[in-house]
């Protein structure tokens, strides 16, 4: 017989704080972890396993990776600022207007 353990199930997580929080929920179910995320403002859902961003908020201001990922949305500045400061060439825009935001980093 197999083992029950589900060893290679995937879990996801809601981590606060565009992802430099701490972790305040795991779920097997991806859209479990979303609802769950829209409790907490400026969290992120992502893969434990993997560390993939599968669900990255709500708000005006966006923040990609340099490879087009969405790392997070957010209507926080400051903390779009400290998420981008962890990423290489991070880019950030106004969702409403589609301006660009200059992302200085915080002295």
């Amino acid at each position: 017989m197999g083992c029950s353990c589900q060893k290679n199930r995937e879990q996801f997580e809601v981590v606060r704080e565009g992802g430099l929080g701490k972790v305040v929920f795991r779920s097997g179910v991806q859209s479990t972890a979303v609802t769950v995320s829209d409790r907490y403002g400026s969290s992120i859902v992502r893969n434990q396993k993997t560390g993939e961003i599968v669900f990255a908020g709500k708000g005006a201001l966006e923040l990609t990776a340099a490879d087009g990922a969405v790392l997070l949305r957010t209507d926080d500045l400051d903390l779009l600022t400290k998420v981008a400061a962890t990423h290489d060439r991070p880019s950030a825009r106004n969702q409403s207007t589609g301006q660009p935001i200059e992302l200085v980093a915080a002295e």
